[in-house]
């Protein structure tokens, strides 16, 4: 009996303190704070993702290679299965941003990882873009703003800080880490057809900058004109690859004045990186910019370019001044039935930014390398050889013009474009490459490293793999002489260089695209497939076109097939293709050695035997996958992808394998 009573007292009062809750009459609860204290994280917002990457790869054809110092045993394993790309990039991105004051607000970017492999002490929290502190002030003069601390994405001008980012023809099969969820399963594919490109977020085509950035805004000028500039002090990612000592002089600095009327813009540039490269800071480099910027209509032509100077000093050497010119002709369809865009670009020697669109091909010192995982002198910038870009790359030393278009026939979108280059001044013999279809795939086999594969000529960085290609030695058998195993003995003839070393002959470029964008219904639902081909040649002679023979150096074509289709609103299946072409000819490096001599057997205990030809690589993709909206703002990629890579002459180079991806990304 007295069990149940108490039992009945406390369910009593459990119902009783139930109804006054229900009530919200929080005057009777018990609070260790007084009431009138404001909500303390009611000025705290937080955002982020989380993506989920994880993989399957299998060679069944791999070169041998042993990297000690990271890995026991042979690398590249036959079978990989692990958790991320293998970048610097977040499972989880945690953004943190706050009011502190009315016109001062903060933010925090947190990043987790997690190798899913059982160490605990693998697993990382840390800051990604480190804490910014962000103050606005607006006036009746203007708005003004000032940013200090971690990394902002930052843009200036074409020529002194941007991420190029070129005419935007690309594959839609991969995934790049920073491509933002869209609201659609197909919003991916029907934007890039209708706009020529697809969202991304802060990062693409912008510098990661790291400072205080001060800018101001909707300043009343002459002429009703409106006033504005921005302005950095800091570092670039480029400013930190060579750590000497603490407080050493590594820095960049940068200011843009930008005047506004109606139908026009006019700026001035400035932009300079000064490094010390030692301790007591007498040794150093540095390199400026300064540019004029205008945009304008002329009875609807646009008309707008940069023009500027370039330096570029060191300990060494003593400042050198070149000219920079970037020239760009709009003319709509109303005076050619088909829009096209000319460009013409010279830029010096001379002039060289590693922050901004073009490339350096002249300063050696500017091509820095480091350790970062696996491998040796992991690449942090481009070869330094003559690079034979797609096109709407540009680089230094080098002048050309290129015209593009881009026109409609019914639901077929046509966007095609070529350009023809040539270097200003006898360099180097090198060239170099990308690897346009395949490179991504040779990437992840050796993250941010130079100088790997059979023959030494793999050299990865972001996403991407190049090669470098000498030009002028050309190799005849001595006759009736023999190496000590009875193998035939070549010797090294220099015909296209000097004594020196140097070049007797100029390089020549030519670049051209041919993107096809078509949108037809299959069973009334949506179906798209891109066609993206790319060739460009460099030789020794001017062609306004790519050369289709042997007399160019290096001959390199890609082309990669994306199809897409809408199975329903929430699920896209995905196609792809590609096959790349790379023929060299017989003035560049040829296969003249066993690329591992201690390795005797080869086959079927045969020795290695010597092509003595040129490059003549093939590769090719097969693809598919499924683009799944689990629900609003989550999905699900999944990709199964088949390569193969090899080099006819340079036959050690043959990797063939499938990799599996599975991609799982959220934002809340």
């Amino acid at each position: 009996m007295n069990h149940n009573f108490f039992h009945s007292i406390f369910f009593i009062l459990i119902l009783f303190s139930s109804t006054l809750f229900s009530q919200n009459n929080i005057q009777n609860s018990f609070q260790s704070t007084p009431q009138n204290i404001k909500d303390p994280i009611s000025n705290l917002r937080m955002s982020g993702y989380f993506r989920y990457l994880g993989y399957v790869r299998n060679f069944q054809e791999i070169y041998p290679l042993d990297i000690a110092n990271y890995y026991s045993g042979p690398y590249p394993q036959q079978t990989t299965i692990s958790v991320g790309t293998g970048y610097r990039e977040p499972m989880l991105m945690l953004s943190i941003s706050g009011q502190a004051k009315k016109e001062l607000t903060f933010g925090t970017d947190l990043l987790m990882n997690s190798p899913f492999n059982g160490d605990f002490q693998n697993n990382l929290l840390s800051l990604y873009l480190g804490s910014n502190l962000y103050s606005s002030l607006k006036t009746s003069f203007g708005n003004f703003s000032l940013q200090a601390g971690g990394i902002k994405w930052y843009r200036q001008s074409k020529l002194t800080a941007w991420a190029e980012e070129g005419y935007l023809r690309y594959s839609l099969f991969e995934r790049a880490p920073y491509d933002p969820l869209t609201k659609e399963v197909s919003d991916r594919y029907s934007e890039y057809y209708n706009k020529g490109s697809i969202s991304q977020d802060l990062r693409f085509g912008n510098i990661a900058f790291q400072g205080i950035t001060f800018t101001g805004s909707s300043i009343n000028s002459f002429n009703n004109s409106e006033l504005s500039f921005q302005s950095v002090l800091g570092k670039t990612q480029n400013n930190i690859g060579e750590l000497i000592s603490y407080g050493k002089d590594d820095y960049a600095a940068g200011l843009r004045l930008n005047n506004k009327f109606s139908k026009s813009n006019f700026a001035l540039n400035y932009f300079t990186s000064i490094t010390a490269t030692d301790s007591v800071k007498n040794n150093f480099r540095q390199f400026s910019i300064y540019s004029s910027e205008f945009d304008f209509k002329i009875k609807n032509i646009r008309i707008s370019g940069e023009i500027g100077l370039g330096t570029y000093q060191s300990h060494l050497i003593n400042k050198r001044i070149g000219e920079l010119i970037l020239f760009n002709l709009d003319i709509p369809s109303e005076y050619t039935y088909i829009p096209f865009k000319l460009q013409y670009s010279r830029i010096a020697p001379e002039a060289v930014n590693i922050n901004s669109s073009f490339q350096n091909t002249t300063f050696s010192d500017l091509v820095n390398t480091a350790v970062i995982e696996e491998g040796a002198d992991a690449t942090i910038l481009s070869s330094l050889g003559g690079p034979i870009n797609n096109l709407g790359y540009l680089a230094n030393n080098r002048e050309g013009i290129s015209v593009n278009t881009e026109f409609n026939l019914g639901d077929l979108v046509i966007s095609l474009g070529t350009g023809f280059y040539s270097e200003i001044e006898r360099v180097n013999t090198k060239f170099s490459y990308n690897h346009n279809s395949t490179g991504l795939i040779l990437s992840r086999i050796s993250y941010f490293s130079s100088g790997y594969g059979p023959y030494s000529q793999f050299n990865s960085y972001y996403r991407g793999v190049f090669e470098e290609v000498n030009v002028g030695d050309v190799y005849v058998q001595i006759a009736d002489t023999t190496g000590p195993f009875g193998e035939p003995v070549f010797e090294k003839q220099n015909i296209l260089i000097d004594s020196d070393s140097l070049p007797i002959f100029d390089k020549f470029y030519c670049s051209s695209d041919l993107h096809l964008k078509y949108k037809t219904t299959l069973l009334n639902k949506n179906l798209y497939l891109f066609s993206l081909t790319n060739y460009n040649t460099a030789q020794d002679f001017f062609s306004l076109l790519p050369v289709v023979n042997s007399t160019a150096f290096i001959r390199s074509f890609n082309h990669q097939l994306d199809i897409s289709y809408e199975l329903s609103k929430s699920i896209n299946l995905v196609f792809k293709h590609a096959t790349e072409r790379i023929k060299c000819n017989d003035m560049t490096d040829i296969d003249y050695k066993d690329p591992y001599p201690n390795d005797i057997s080869w086959g079927e205990n045969s020795d290695y035997v010597p092509s003595m030809k040129p490059r003549d690589q093939y590769g090719q993709i097969f693809g598919g996958g499924l683009d799944i909206q689990l629900k609003s703002g989550a999905y699900l990629f999944l990709r199964h992808t088949f390569f193969h890579f090899y080099d006819k002459n340079f036959s050690a180079t043959n990797i063939k394998g499938t990799e599996s991806t599975i991609e799982l990304k959220i934002n809340f």
